[in-house]
């Protein structure tokens, strides 16, 4: 049996929880979550957070089990359809977010999260979220009284599996209402939003830029990363962040993009405006990284929407020193900002505390705009042309006042992660540059779109276990290629005329993405593929 699901796998924010509408439905005895020593946890965080290489903690994790057998409430409808629903209580927290270690939901079911009194709510997940691993890790929500409701159609009762295995409790809040009660939220008042300017022509260059960049929560920690942009320009979904980023499985982690305020603070203490823009995705994939240049990249699996309007980073792998610099980041989980160093870089192999081993470096001797903080940890470093030349690592910088405090920053160097090591899984060559073109930089990705949609569409036919391409470019040949999670090309060819079918019958259970391109503008997109085979 084969699924093809669309790239727009991202959590659909449309609807609402199915109880939210009922009269009536069980009474249901919330689960309390134990107390801990926040006062310990405070005076660890005390120290951690002059340390940009540990990444920033807002949330300390609560091991529970929570599943559909053995707790919650079950309402069942007259046509056979029910609701699961349970209610979990951790007092005094600011936000809630889950881990699952068993999330396998069939199609046609769904998954929300909303608090107590309904002003937040998250959903629903589906069955596109499903994975081999069946891992999940959900966005935050507001407050200490969260709900969790899933719904099964009579149709697939029994099939869904759900198991909640971390409860992570929000301490310090990274969402819309602790900004609001904070000014510039959780970061120093000297930070500049990103849409201050910053200066010369990297201003025109920011403005595509930031639409590459998001926001990382992991279990209890964050930091921040970048889409970044192959060879093929096909919009791969790789991430680059830093390799001392980790908080549980990446499969757990999730992803906002275009966090980024509407009216700009720029190091005063007016208030940064909230964005009214959520969106986020869940999970990912370790493809490479190593401890030399500290850097990790991800292939994100939750999948875009098109609407999102991202943007995927052009990169520069020289070692060629930059003139200037421009990085952006979230600083200890706040909304959007940029810092800016306007001297020419230096190349150092130094020990970064929380780091094990010594790191080949871009040393930032002293921002002249903006500085970073925790949770800015894993954010591109850009050179002039707008390309990124390393992640951030750690350093000492942080904010005085609406000032600077003049310690430098320290960067994982984009050259040294390009062919470090002899392997696929220490360095970033074979996945950015997956056609040998032996390219020493590349672009941001700013190409028309080939669309799944009216000239192109994409779907299964479950019937011939194939994947069925609708060409209304009739005059337009199209190239295809078939690629599993690790990357590797495992079928190809051309399309021609307005139908074809790509046979998946002898593919193996796995993910795979199918990139379809436009041979005369080199127009394109790709499609995730889930083959689920059952013997």
């Amino acid at each position: 049996m084969l699924f093809v699901l669309g790239v727009n796998a991202q959590i659909t924010n449309e609807g609402l929880p199915i109880s939210w509408s009922m009269q009536s439905k069980k009474s249901i005895t919330p689960m309390l979550m134990k107390n801990f020593d926040l006062k310990k946890i405070k005076v660890e965080d005390a120290k951690n957070d002059l340390n940009t290489s540990m990444p920033w903690r807002f949330g300390y994790e609560l091991k529970v089990n929570f599943g559909l057998k053995n707790s919650g409430v079950w309402d069942e409808f007259a046509n056979g359809d029910r609701i699961w629903r349970i209610n979990i209580i951790s007092q005094g927290a600011k936000t809630l977010n889950f881990i699952f270690d068993s999330y396998k939901i069939p199609r046609g079911a769904t998954l929300y999260i909303y608090n107590n009194d309904r002003t937040d709510l998250l959903g629903a997940y589906t069955n596109i979220f499903n994975r081999p691993d069946e891992m999940l890790g959900t966005w935050l929500i507001e407050g200490d009284n969260v709900w969790i409701e899933y719904f099964e159609p009579a149709s697939v009762t029994g099939k869904g599996k759900l198991n909640i295995a971390k409860v992570i409790h929000g301490y310090r809040s990274v969402t819309n209402s602790e900004i609001q009660a904070k000014n510039l939220g959780s970061s120093g008042s000297c930070n500049q939003d990103v849409d201050c300017i910053v200066g010369g022509a990297f201003d025109s260059l920011k403005d595509r830029l930031k639409h590459s960049v998001a926001f990382i929560i992991m279990q209890g920690f964050v930091c921040t990363g970048t889409l970044v942009n192959n060879t093929r320009n096909d919009k791969a979904p790789y991430f680059l962040t830093a390799n001392h980023c980790t908080g549980g499985s990446e499969s757990t982690w999730a992803f906002r993009f275009n966090w980024i305020s509407p009216d700009p603070s720029c190091a005063t203490t007016e208030p940064s405006v909230d964005a009214v823009i959520n969106q986020t995705t869940s999970g990912a994939t370790q493809l490479a990284s190593n401890p030399e240049s500290d850097f990790k990249l991800l292939s994100l699996d939750g999948g875009f929407d098109p609407s999102w309007d991202l943007e995927w980073a052009g990169w520069d792998r020289t070692g060629n020193i930059p003139k200037y610099a421009v990085g952006i980041h979230h600083p200890s989980g706040d909304i959007m900002k940029i810092c800016r160093e306007d001297n020419e870089l230096s190349k150092v192999k130094t020990s970064i505390g929380g780091i094990d081993l010594p790191v080949e470096s871009w040393k930032i001797n002293d921002w002249d705009l903006g500085v970073t903080e925790g949770g800015s940890s894993g954010s591109a470093l850009f050179d002039p042309k707008g390309r990124i030349v390393g992640q951030l690592s750690g350093g000492g910088a942080s904010c005085s006042g609406a000032n600077d405090n003049n310690l430098p920053d320290y960067y994982g160097r984009f050259d040294v992660s390009w062919d470090f090591g002899t392997t696929d899984d220490t360095r970033l060559s074979n996945w950015l540059d997956p056609i040998n073109s032996n390219k020493q930089t590349l672009d941001m990705l700013n190409l028309p779109s080939v669309t799944d949609g009216e000239e192109v569409s994409v779907f299964f036919n479950t019937s011939k276990a194939v994947v069925t391409v609708s060409n209304n470019m009739t005059s337009t040949v199209l190239d295809y290629m078939v690629y599993d999670i690790s990357g590797q090309l495992i079928d190809s060819g051309k399309l021609y005329g307005d139908r074809q079918d790509i046979d998946m019958q002898d593919k193996s259970s796995g993910m795979y993405f199918i990139y379809i391109k436009n041979i005369l503008n080199g127009a394109s997109f790709t499609k995730k593929i889930i083959v689920n085979q059952r013997f």
